[in-house]
């Protein structure tokens, strides 16, 4: 139990996924220099290696690695490490090979290193440098003689390590872990030489050199394409006109690329598409088949600097795959995967441990640091080696291996031993999430969570977030701190570099919940953000919360508590501690909020105050995240919807909201220079504020427009387009004739009338709603979609007046609208800046940082 060596034994339940049979282990060349110099002279004239600029043949590319490799036998000591600087072309590969045939263990050197990490890595090493520049380019016939071959356990490659915990590590590959990689290639690969394979990975680091043995000394033509610095323009397209038969790459090179494509972008020759490096998921897998590889085998392979392959998982077109994160498979050539507990007892399937190894195939130890080599490596007395990873991991029914990260990684919350990797796994399912990392305090006992999204599609609350991991995880392994990003930080090696990972907020120290109040605050405020516990001064926005949440609580508190209170207290108590003082003294505090709970401090500050109407529907807290990030030290105050949030009849046209608008500013400002903001239907409402504010013979600065969408109807209006009479009358004729049933008298089936009484039904108390909006109290969705409704048919109504002000139109980069709108609503300035996000996310965190920057840049260019 809790052994398992490769496919071939009995517990491989799936006998098509067998690996392809390759040549017998006695016919197998033993060093990566032999197995290169028997291959090139095999194949002779056939293509080896192919950019998009050049190209070479294996018997050139042998010509120039024999004539480079004599050169460096003549010139270096035996055992002097090189390091050569490598990119995807062919110099680099032909230096590689060079290196490699003269005995000297090969540095690889990757260009997009920091310097202080180059130079780390020479220091380490000891290495000359070798120029990939090849004198012997232009050789064409072999020079007489050849380089010395090294032995089988010779030293082949010093591979370093990321150092992202520490120093860089140097782990020792012998000449034969290439070879052993290659059977890998046809074993599970079937790679051979009629294959044409696309390495899409930078070949200086394990994934790369890997895949470059995999193709090359299986006679396979291989592929380069340098996505760091040509990315994935054209890309496809190349592949195509190349033939591609296998590609190997990420999964987050993957997911960046494919997203691009559709099903029309399939590529027909592609058998085989593959991804190392980091955890594959479900999405990855759905990914490729809807995209580039419909009728291909997906590999998802596995494998360590110290291991070289680990293990492999093929998927055929017509294999299920299972939610969350894919196991890596069955164990690799000459791999003997044990799971074992603290004692190194061999542990049965299901159950978690470390994850040892042992081959004669693994590395030989870390480059001169024999103390840190007897910490993992251990000879066994058969002479294979013992290598002990430090990963947890476990087998599942199918005998494939399951990795769970790294045993450091793991983290005991409440007594439970959580794995990030399968909290990870559960964000990645979820619609929005493009891609995701989990890591864990151990000193603290907690999770954090960054996962990024799509920045054209919609951008979670962290709340929203907890909600949706309640559904499919236990409540201890839900993250207490979730940050949203548009795309996570990544290393020279295209893996998260987990130092760049911006800082969730900072939390207070943990105080209990003290009184009663403070107790019910607290229940309340955990169902909705998603949280187990929450400490007394513990700020809710910055926990998650979003307008949505904080209308779901304000309801919960009015319903339950039967106490009086609005956005207002929120905004100015963001705590459980504050929150509860206010609603405890709710007659003093509400005083502010006399004008019918439209009017909502969101900042204090000093000098002019800024004023931002919400969107229809919205609570004027929706617009926190945004003020919370402006650089200006002004008094913000928000202004919502009459009757979103109190019982009161609400403002059925623009001119009214904004006569109303203009109570609550001069409530606050008398008298001008006044500056005024909006956000969706606010913007028009802020235009119509300053219009009317400038009539009365006021000042406003520059009216800074959020990303309000033009309605058809006004976008005609304000370009004076007659046509709009006649389109609009055409339209109803199409209305009318869509709202009759089908003539069905020849189907056998009666005749659905159902569903249009239905839609009408529902059309007509949705119309009832909208002119009584604000008067009867409806659940937090239905007010929501009511006034939405109601601020639609504003917009569409709106006629607005003659304005000579100064606009500022700040936009999300998926606005549609035509800018030009905004110059024919105004006879003053009109800028136009794209933000990040779409309609939504443009006020949430990431993306509102970015617009806070804009309004600052609006606000500051009024200062100079």
């Amino acid at each position: 139990m809790g052994k398992f060596e490769d496919m071939t034994s009995d517990n491989c339940l799936d006998t098509s996924l067998s690996p392809t049979p390759g040549a017998s282990d006695a016919d197998e060349t033993t060093t990566v220099a032999a197995r290169w110099r028997a291959i090139a002279a095999s194949r002779g004239d056939a293509l080896a290696i192919r950019t998009p600029e050049q190209s070479i043949t294996f018997a050139e590319a042998a010509s120039r690695v024999e004539y480079l490799a004599r050169e460096i036998v003549a010139t270096t000591p035996v055992n002097c490490p090189l390091a050569v600087d490598i990119e995807s072309d062919i110099d680099s590969v032909v230096a590689m090979l060079a290196v490699l045939c003269s005995g000297r263990p090969l540095v690889l050197l990757d260009p997009f290193l920091p310097d202080d990490r180059r130079e780390t890595v020479l220091r380490l090493s000891d290495a000359r440098l070798v120029d990939t520049a090849d004198r012997g380019a232009s050789t064409v016939e072999v020079a007489t003689g050849r380089a010395t071959g090294p032995g089988p356990d010779d030293p082949a490659v010093l591979l370093f390590t990321s150092g992202s915990t520490g120093t860089p590590k140097g782990v020792v590959l012998s000449q034969k872990m290439p070879v052993n990689h290659a059977r890998d290639g046809r074993r599970f690969m079937g790679l051979g030489p009629d294959d044409r394979a696309a390495v899409l990975l930078p070949l200086s680091f394990g994934g790369g050199l890997d895949a470059m043995a995999m193709s090359l000394l299986n006679g396979a033509t291989m592929l380069l394409w340098d996505v760091r610095r040509r990315t994935t323009t054209g890309l496809r397209d190349w592949l195509v006109d190349e033939g591609v038969t296998t590609a190997h790459c990420t999964p987050s090179l993957l997911r960046s690329w494919a997203r691009e494509l559709t099903a029309d972008d399939a590529i027909g020759s592609l058998r085989l598409l593959s991804t190392c490096g980091e955890p594959t998921h479900r999405g990855d897998v759905l990914l490729a088949r809807n995209t580039l590889a419909p009728d291909a085998v997906f590999c998802c392979w596995a494998g360590a600097s110290e291991v070289g392959n680990l293990a492999f998982n093929l998927f055929p077109p017509d294999r299920q795959v299972e939610d969350g994160a894919i196991p890596v498979g069955y164990p690799a050539s000459d791999k003997l995967v044990r799971i074992v507990d603290d004692n190194g007892v061999d542990l049965p399937a299901g159950a978690t441990g470390e994850v040892v190894v042992e081959s004669g195939h693994v590395a030989s130890g870390y480059h001169a640091d024999p103390a840190t080599t007897a910490t993992r490596f251990e000879t066994l007395p058969d002479g294979r080696t013992r290598y002990r990873t430090g990963d947890l991991g476990r087998m599942n029914d199918n005998g494939e291996l399951v990795l769970l990260g790294r045993g450091d990684d793991a983290i005991k919350i409440r007594g439970y031993l959580v794995e990030p990797l399968e909290v990870e796994a559960a964000i990645r399912a979820l619609t929005w999430t493009t891609d995701a990392v989990v890591t864990a305090n151990r000193d603290e006992g907690r999770l954090t969570a960054h996962v990024a999204v799509d920045p054209e599609k919609w951008s979670p609350s962290p709340a929203e977030i907890r909600r949706e991991l309640a559904k499919s995880l236990t409540p201890w392994m839900i993250p207490r701190d979730i940050v949203v990003v548009t795309a996570l930080p990544r290393n020279e090696r295209g893996k998260v570099d987990r130092a760049a990972l911006p800082p969730p907020p900072p939390r207070p120290d943990h105080e209990p919940p003290r009184g009663m109040t403070e107790l019910a605050l607290h229940q309340f405020w955990c169902d909705i953000l998603g949280l187990e516990t929450i400490g007394r001064n513990e700020d809710f926005v910055e926990l998650g919360g979003d307008s949505l949440a904080a209308a779901k609580m304000l309801a919960e508190i009015q319903h339950h508590l039967q106490l009086d209170v609005n956005t207002a207290t929120l905004a100015e108590s963001p705590t459980i501690a504050s929150f509860a003082q206010s609603i405890e003294s709710a007659a003093k505090e509400r005083a502010r909020s006399s004008t019918g709970a439209t009017l909502i401090p969101l900042r204090k500050g000093t000098g002019t105050p800024l004023f931002l109407i919400a969107g229809a529907g919205s609570l004027a807290t929706s617009l926190t995240p945004i003020v919370r990030a402006l650089a200006t030290d002004r008094p913000v105050y928000g202004i919502q919807s009459r009757g979103v949030e109190k019982r009161a009849r609400a403002d059925h046209s623009v001119r009214a909201a904004a006569r109303r608008a203009i109570t609550d500013i001069r409530s606050v400002q008398p008298h001008g220079p006044y500056q005024i903001g909006g956000y969706s239907l606010g913007g028009f409402v802020a235009m119509e504020v300053a219009a009317q504010l400038t009539a009365a013979g006021e000042q406003c600065g520059p009216v800074i427009v959020l990303d309000s969408l033009f309605d058809a109807a006004l976008a005609r209006r304000v370009r004076g387009d007659r046509v709009g009479v006649v389109a609009r009358l055409s339209s109803r004729r199409t209305a009318a004739e869509g709202n009759q049933l089908p003539d069905r008298s020849g189907d056998d089936e009666k005749p659905a009338t159902a569903p249009l009484p239905q839609r009408m039904i529902q059309e007509a108390v949705l119309a009832v709603l909208v002119q009584t909006a604000g008067v009867i109290r409806l659940s937090t969705p239905v007010q929501w979609v009511v006034f939405f409704r109601l601020g639609t048919r504003m917009i569409r109504r709106y006629r607005p007046r003659a304005y000579d002000g100064a606009v500022a139109v700040i936009r999300a980069r998926t606005n549609p609208d035509d800018p030009g709108l905004w110059h024919r609503m105004t006879s003053g300035e009109v800028t136009v800046r794209d933000v990040g996000g779409d309609h939504i996310s443009m006020i949430r965190a990431p993306h509102a940082a970015d617009t806070a920057r804009a309004i600052d840049d609006v606000l500051g260019s009024i200062e100079r």
